[in-house]
């Protein structure tokens, strides 16, 4: 059968920067033999498919020529043939001394192939070899675990745009999608790209988004195969055979000349070719829209008849607006240059705000994410990096803005399930709110998952992944309700907003930062299952906690919480200056329970003998209790219980002679849980025992003194 054919893509022309310590490696070789100066001249030209046939024949002959091993292990990892990568680099880091960027590319692989357990190790090899690398730490410190948390969120799709070639980099236009592909332009063509001998890609328009269906393409393919008289041919790879059936075409290989699945859809949809002057014999791809329809696009350094490269010989992508009618008017971006890419633009809704990948000299890694902004129609200002904390030593890259502030893009940089993963941050002002948060199972898996673009309402969009082989373009929707938390932070007393407080949402994961905006709102969509402690913090007032939970939501839900700050008094600002000692002074113990039950245990009795004790000496405070359970049973029977085991500590405290004004009852289930033993996961009874408590809270001067943070 057919040799496999690999995919190129455009996107990879930005990972070029990542190349070169191998080819130097192989270039300085004084004594490579002439089969392996010939298999690095294709390496170092980028023509991987023959580079991995000439090194094949050397490693037959002379099997620990490391030389040949390192670049093929990279051709293969170049390609994204992930199987066969892994086998090479499983050899070549048999060899010692282990080069750092072995052990790197090696841990990706392994993640490529889910092999994490092993990948994690591999990454911190990779650690101790290059100690300042924070992308390894991360790496090594996460459980992928996580990423499957929210599975049910989304539901994603295979759609009927696809065939057997590359579909990628989804772009909303008009009532329509844009997207770039390689798929057969109506008769074949000899411009291909030597990287894998596939063709060069286009940008297309589908009209309208409704003729977008769902399908399964391998039930489509089995019904063809089995219906009667059908007309079309098979085998393993969804081509014909034929005599030359172990060779690669000149031109279109045969699995898109025989392009099954297009066949049996062509007829339901119908993309066209984008008109005007964009298409190319080269590389265009990756395009956002401006509200009057023009568009910026990424292709190759070819612009008015002239193929330029750099001056190591690489033609570097390039940025250009098309504008006018039929998109006929092209010009250049002004920050273009022939010595490094520029590519996968996104816009904000009004087009002043153009986000772009980049591996321009000075940024943290292979491609960074750059910002230029610009007023109405005039020039865009010079591209500002959008910081570490978005940008990594790996590549970030194909950026969506939505309308809401949130920006979505693909990274290898970030933790994540492999390959390249979509991450989402809120943005304001163009600087991150928070750490990049991986989108997950099902967005995300091993393979690489980019190019995500989200409707006005958020509840569908698409995106792209190779992880059937090819790229394709998926369909997901969103799976789960809407649950929006919004409010107000006012002064208790004279109902003024309060501008710029700080509201840190503390969760299971950390901790989240909101600030209040102009008028003293603030807004976040909250995810489904997870309980918030939520902290308004302005100085000059009092601290106030509250609390919220998204818990057993099953409707798209507005949360409203308006927050009445009282600004600080004398008395109170004593208690804030000495908030480090008067807290050592009111620490109280938590108290614990056996399983399903809410009775005071007899280990229980000293600490609440001490907060008796407490309570009588300082008349001046009073205590909250806050009861809680571990995740086993419902969540109602959970409030009940906790609630019985906070009026029990009560009844306790009053037996001693406190009075009852002087106590509140707080009850939670077991929303607030101490660790990760959710439902049905796994843990031991010293663990699921922490969750099972009542805490004491100090109020003093009016301030929560054990809820306070002190400065």
């Amino acid at each position: 059968m057919m040799m496999k054919i690999f995919k190129y893509k455009v996107r990879f022309l930005l990972f070029l920067s990542c190349l070169f310590s191998v080819n130097a490696d192989a270039q300085r070789q004084a004594d490579q033999t002439p089969e392996l100066k010939k298999a690095s001249r294709e390496y170092t030209s980028l023509h991987y498919p023959e580079a991995i046939r000439q090194l094949k024949l050397i490693l037959l002959k002379t099997p620990n020529n490391i030389q040949a091993q390192e670049m093929l292990a990279e051709s293969y990892r170049l390609i994204k043939d992930y199987e066969l990568a892994l086998q090479e680099y499983q050899k070549l880091t048999q060899h010692i001394p282990v080069k750092p960027v072995w052990a790197l590319h090696y841990a990706e692989i392994l993640a490529n192939n889910q092999h994490y357990e092993s990948s994690e190790g591999w990454y911190r090899k990779y650690l101790t070899l290059v100690p300042a690398d924070k992308r390894a730490g991360a790496f090594a410190r996460t459980n992928t675990s996580t990423f499957n948390k929210n599975k049910g969120n989304w539901v994603v799709n295979f759609i009927n745009i696809n065939t057997q070639s590359a579909e990628y980099a989804p772009a909303f236009y008009k009532d329509g999608l844009l997207f770039s592909s390689n798929r057969p332009t109506g008769s074949l063509t000899k411009q291909v790209y030597l990287w894998d001998h596939s063709p060069f890609t286009n940008l297309y328009l589908l009209k309208s988004l409704k003729e977008i269906n769902v399908i399964n393409p391998d039930s489509l393919l089995t019904l063809a195969k089995n219906k009667k008289g059908h007309q079309f041919k098979f085998n393993d790879d969804d081509t014909a055979p034929t005599s030359n059936d172990t060779k690669n075409l000149g031109s279109y290989t045969l699995s898109i000349q025989k392009d099954t699945l297009h066949a049996l859809l062509k007829k339901n949809v119908h993309p066209f070719l984008l008109s005007g002057k964009v298409n190319t014999k080269y590389h265009e791809a990756a395009a956002a829209m401006f509200p009057d329809g023009s568009i910026i696009f990424t292709r190759n350094n070819h612009f008015n008849g002239r193929t330029q490269t750099s001056l190591d010989g690489i033609n570097k992508l390039k940025l250009f607006t098309a504008t006018g009618n039929h998109l006929a008017k092209l010009t250049e971006f002004p920050f273009n240059s022939n010595e490094y890419s520029n590519g996968h633009p996104t816009l904000n809704a009004d087009g002043t705000i153009l986000v772009f990948a980049s591996d321009m000299p000075g940024g943290y890694g292979g491609t960074d994410l750059y910002y230029c902004v610009r007023s109405g129609q005039g020039q865009w200002t010079k591209p500002v990096n959008l910081g570490k904390q978005i940008n990594t030593e790996g590549n970030e890259m194909f950026p969506f803005l939505d309308r809401k502030g949130f920006l979505y893009f693909a990274s290898t940089g970030h933790a994540g399930l492999g390959g390249l993963d979509i991450f989402e941050v809120e943005l304001k002002e163009m600087k991150p709110r928070t750490a990049p948060k991986n989108m997950g199972y099902p967005i995300n898996s091993a393979k690489d998952d980019f190019s995500l673009i989200k409707s006005e309402d958020g509840r569908l969009g698409f995106f792209s992944s190779n992880r059937r082989g090819n790229d394709d373009i998926y369909q997901f929707n969103r799976a789960f309700q809407l649950i929006i938390l919004e409010g107000t932070v006012t002064d208790a007393i004279t109902r003024i907003p309060l501008i710029n407080t700080k509201i840190y949402m503390r969760h299971q994961d950390g901790t989240d930062t909101l600030q209040t905006d102009a008028n003293g709102k603030y807004k976040r969509e909250l995810p489904l299952e997870m309980d918030y402690e939520l902290r308004a913090n302005r100085p000059g007032y009092i601290d106030k906690l509250s609390f919220v939970t998204s818990q057993g939501i099953t409707v798209d839900s507005v949360i409203r919480r308006d927050i009445k700050l009282d600004r600080m008094q004398a008395q109170q600002q004593i208690v804030l200056k000495n908030c480090d000692s008067l807290k050592k002074v009111f620490a109280v113990k938590n108290i614990y329970y056996d399983l399903d039950r809410a009775e005071i245990r007899s280990d229980a009795i000293p600490a609440l003998e001490e907060l008796v004790y407490l309570m009588k000496k300082h008349p001046e405070i009073s205590i909250i209790t806050s009861s809680h359970c571990d995740s086993r049973a419902s969540n109602e029977y959970n409030r009940n219980l906790s609630l019985r085991r906070g009026a029990n500590a009560k009844a306790y405290l009053m037996t001693k002679g406190i009075a009852a004004q002087r106590i509140s009852v707080e009850y939670y289930g077991k929303t607030r849980l101490v660790n990760r033993c959710f439902d049905d996961i796994p843990c031991s009874e010293e663990d699921q025992q922490l969750n099972r408590r009542t805490e004491f809270d100090v109020i003093l001067k009016g301030i929560n003194l054990t809820q306070l943070k002190c400065y």
